[in-house]
């Protein structure tokens, strides 16, 4: 099957990437003929945060998928309480799954050192379907126009037992950044937004930049339904000036992006990421 698919939806804008992108000699020219896929479609609607019933700690269960799908699996979940330890293993695991693709962003020409599973290759399909689970959707890795970025970062937060009234899962990442946006005027946010031009970046964080016909450039402009493209951060070097994000649906599969940083960590803009926000996270 050729994962590499015309892509229909707002976030699905691919970037022509294929004659500046230097491959090892695996017949992949079909799979990344269009270019780097990077978030989820954006037909969900904005989730809404709400006072949880007991104060205390509550652990997550997929809410949307048992109200409106029940045709879709439930989740694994975590029975510990939710850590940024965790999330960060919870994403390199899923990347050593794909094979640990990289894709090195550090130079005009992006070159891939490492190639991985894609996302309609054998175990993959199912895998991804996965992903999708957390947000409501029965699509698998087959459903290559569907691209999955959003549904990845949310299934991370999903299976790491990050509670419903900490992060709401989404299918697009401007989705749940507007749902964290307004949840750090409630009480004791897990996640907090800070401009990604004056943040430097930790392991855990989210780092997040506008897609296609989204223009925005500051926080304030944060609003549901715009395309972008979140990755988590898992190992920054800021004296060696870089850092590595692991995301999905990026060249079609869970992929560590080797990003630019300066001297203080802060994540460097190049075109094909113009970063816009770092989503801190503040879990133990």
């Amino acid at each position: 099957m050729n994962a590499c698919r015309p892509a229909a939806g707002a976030e699905n804008n691919k970037m022509p990437l294929v004659q500046s992108f230097p491959l090892p000699s695996r017949n992949r020219a079909a799979v990344l003929c269009a270019a780097l896929l990077l978030a989820g479609c954006a037909s969900s609607p904005m989730p809404q945060w709400r006072e949880p019933a007991d104060p205390g700690y509550a652990p997550v269960r997929p809410v949307q998928a048992a109200r409106t799908m029940t045709a879709v699996p439930a989740v694994a979940i975590s029975t510990a309480p939710p850590t940024r330890a965790a999330l960060i293993a919870a994403a390199k695991a899923e990347w050593d799954f794909f094979g640990n693709q990289q894709i090195d962003m550090r130079h005009d020409l992006f070159s891939a050192p490492r190639l991985g599973l894609l996302e309609d290759e054998g175990e993959a399909v199912q895998r991804v379907g996965e992903y999708w689970h957390a947000v409501g959707k029965n699509l698998t890795g087959a459903d290559c126009q569907q691209a999955w970025s959003a549904a990845f970062i949310s299934w991370l937060m999903v299976s790491s037992n990050v509670a419903p009234q900490d992060f709401a899962p989404n299918e697009t990442h401007f989705n749940y950044l507007s749902f964290l946006r307004e949840r750090e005027s409630r009480p004791s946010p897990q996640f907090v937004l800070r401009p990604a031009a004056t943040e430097p970046i930790a392991p855990g964080d989210l780092i997040c930049a506008p897609r296609g016909n989204n223009a925005a450039t500051t926080l304030d402009e944060i609003r549901p339904g715009l395309a972008g493209h979140c990755d988590i951060v898992v190992e920054v070097h800021a004296d060696e000036g870089w850092a590595g994000a692991i995301g999905g649906n990026v060249f079609n599969s869970v992929s560590e992006s080797l990003i630019p940083v300066d001297e203080q960590g802060r994540a460097v803009q190049i075109a094909q990421r113009p970063w816009l926000a770092v989503v801190k996270n503040l879990l133990p």
